[in-house]
């Protein structure tokens, strides 16, 4: 008996220890990007690439890691997520260039993928049925410390040691995370190799890859051949996996589920909401030290109030969206979203106000959105095509947060006038030319998404008798809630 519940409580520890890492690295790169950038001789506008090469990896794989992890490997996923996790960290915090950066970055991203897509399974494979609730609200509570803590963390160890510490931070812990997973995670079964599409999944990544980096490159260095070509590498993959998909036996994506248009706008919301939050989140530390005067520690202090403000509302806006619904709720996040991205318009280089309303809100856009969001999309469709958009909420997290950096970075290169200078060489007039610019159009898209999330009512729908999933299933809550939280 004592045995079975050290069982029980090492994969608790392992589910949150995952959970742990998603959070923390998804916020202490952000703050001490600036150091990052000055030190390796970055300009403001390719910055971007240390966030979103690292969202990036994980949009593109997660879906792979957890078909790979559903079909018997588990443990192996886990365990080997850690592992690469923490060497990825290794070799970041001695990148001495920013294309060794962004390579490092991309396998700590891979490791990133790993942990996400496992971490969550774990819960819903070995724990016992009646504890698989708490397992997923442990997986919750993780992320929501990891995020909290890594604007204060990396702060703390930019300005008393450097940049680089807030990798090595995570070396101990992926150590830590690989034998406690090989101890908690039960054995591997016989791993089943057949179904999946692989080849969609190749055909889908590289068109992210590329039509990120077209989005990124071209404001900062123009449209060239290598551009037109990347370009057209990307339209030719899309085409490819369109086709791909409508042969699979196994898609990636089922477009069937996808022909409401209910459907199509609770993702499209829950897109621009992802983009134009990881956008806001990239830029504010630039303008907090550029043009505020902020230190490390100062910014990190600031925007740990974003995750606070999440964690106070979000566990009673979670109580009501059972009841209520998730429509009002998500109307409330698109509403935020504006109001987020809308005050920055008034920022300036001698009040504060402005930027402070706006780290408020970046937390209040979770505290409405975080178990809403996802609930919305999976409400939307029918009991039978459930599985099919699932997995939709997780993807849509990860390739808003690549996107939102990188299209960030494409405005404000344009707005600003001076592409791919470096940080020391702007001024806070070429800064906030860049910073302004790029709010103005980032308010336009919000306020696409609030009335996006306005026209369609998909609850209205499902009350006049249309096979709609509504669950007030406690587990599949909880899934939605952790994957509807902020990257």
């Amino acid at each position: 008996m004592e045995e079975s519940k050290t069982a029980v409580r090492l994969l608790f520890a392992t589910i949150a220890l995952a959970a742990f890492v998603d959070g923390l690295d998804g916020t202490i790169v952000t703050t001490v990007l600036p150091e990052i950038a000055e030190d390796l001789g970055i300009g403001a506008a390719d910055s971007s690439w240390v966030i979103t090469i690292y969202f990036l990896m994980m949009a593109g794989l997660i879906l792979i890691f957890g078909k790979i992890s559903d079909r018997g490997a588990l443990k192996a996923v886990i365990v080997g997520g850690f592992a690469v996790f923490g060497i990825g960290s290794l070799l970041c915090a001695f990148s001495d260039s920013f294309w060794t950066m962004l390579a490092f970055r991309a396998l700590q991203g891979v490791g990133g993928g790993m942990l996400s897509a496992s971490g969550i399974m774990i819960a819903v494979k070995h724990l016992p049925k009646g504890l698989t609730a708490l397992g997923l609200s442990i997986s919750v509570l993780g992320y929501s410390v990891g995020g909290a803590l890594g604007p204060v963390l990396g702060g703390v160890l930019t300005e008393s040691l450097d940049w680089g510490w807030i990798f090595l931070f995570n070396v101990p812990i992926g150590v830590a995370g690989a034998f406690l997973a090989a101890k908690a995670v039960p054995k591997d079964g016989e791993f089943d190799r057949s179904g999946f599409d692989w080849i969609g999944s190749a055909f889908l990544f590289v068109a992210m890859v590329a039509g990120l980096y077209v989005i990124e490159s071209i404001p900062a260095h123009g449209f060239g051949p290598a551009s037109a070509g990347i370009l057209l590498l990307c339209a030719a993959m899309l085409i490819l996996f369109v086709i791909r998909e409508r042969r699979a036996s196994d898609p990636v994506l089922r477009f069937s589920a996808f022909r409401r248009s209910p459907t199509v706008a609770a993702i499209a919301v829950f897109l621009l909401i992802n983009l134009c939050w990881m956008g806001v989140f990239y830029l504010l530390p630039f303008y907090m030290q550029i043009v505020l005067g902020y230190d490390a520690v100062t910014t990190g202090l600031v925007l740990c109030v974003q995750s606070v403000v999440t964690l106070v509302m979000c566990v009673p806006v979670g109580r009501m969206v059972p009841k209520r619904g998730s429509r009002h709720y998500v109307i409330l996040g698109a509403v935020s979203t504006v109001v987020m991205t809308g005050v920055l318009l008034l920022a300036s280089d001698y009040s504060p106000i402005p930027m402070m309303v706006s780290v408020v809100f970046l937390g209040v856009i979770w505290g409405f959105g975080g178990g809403s969001f996802g609930t919305r999309i999976v409400d939307s469709v029918s009991q039978e095509e459930r599985g099919d958009v699932s997995p939709m909420v997780s993807f849509v997290i990860y390739f808003g947060s690549a996107l939102g950096s990188a299209l960030y970075s494409g405005l404000f290169s344009i707005g600003s006038g001076v592409p791919g200078a470096l940080i020391s060489e702007l001024s806070p007039m070429d800064f906030m030319d860049g910073f302004l610019f790029t709010m103005a159009v980032g308010t336009v898209l919000a306020a696409v998404s609030a009335v996006l999330a306005w026209a369609f009512n998909e609850e209205k729908d499902r009350l006049r008798g249309q096979n709609y999933l509504y669950t007030s299933n406690p587990v599949e809550r909880a899934w939605i809630v952790h994957y509807a939280a902020p990257s």
